[in-house]
Formats: structure tokens, C-alpha cells, sequence
């Protein structure tokens, strides 16, 4: 399993054949806003993590483990 939350959501999208960009319109948040937490640019916030929990079906503990 990957050891940040960065690489375990560039995996899950990767699985699901997603784009950045479409990632960004299930979260709600702009593109740069996204790329800015996926490069480790900005910090992940509380909103975020809830839609990769819901929205890409990562379980919260895995989440949590690399926060």
C-alpha cells in the first residue's frame, strides 16, 4: 500500500481510469486546488479527505495511517 495519502489517491485514480480534472469536479474543487494537494504543495484539509473517503471508497483508517 502506498505510504501518502498523495500516492494512495494517484493510485485510486489511476484504477478508476480518472482524470485530474474529473477528479477535481467529484471533490467540488478546482483543478489547481487539487494538484496543489496531490503534489504535497498544500495540505490536505478536512473537506478533502471526506470525498476521498466517500467519493473514491478509500476506508477511513488508510486515510487516517497516512495523514
Amino acid at each position: 500500500m502506498p505510504e501518502t495519502i498523495h500516492a494512495v489517491v494517484h493510485q485510486k485514480i489511476a484504477e478508476m481510469n480518472l482524470t485530474q480534472n474529473k477528479l477535481a469536479e467529484m471533490f467540488g474543487m478546482t483543478s489547481s486546488k487539487l494538484s496543489k494537494i496531490l503534489t504535497g504543495k498544500r495540505e490536505p484539509y478536512i473537506q478533502f479527505l471526506k470525498a476521498v473517503h466517500q467519493k473514491l471508497g478509500i476506508d477511513g483508517n488508510v486515510i487516517l495511517e497516512r495523514v
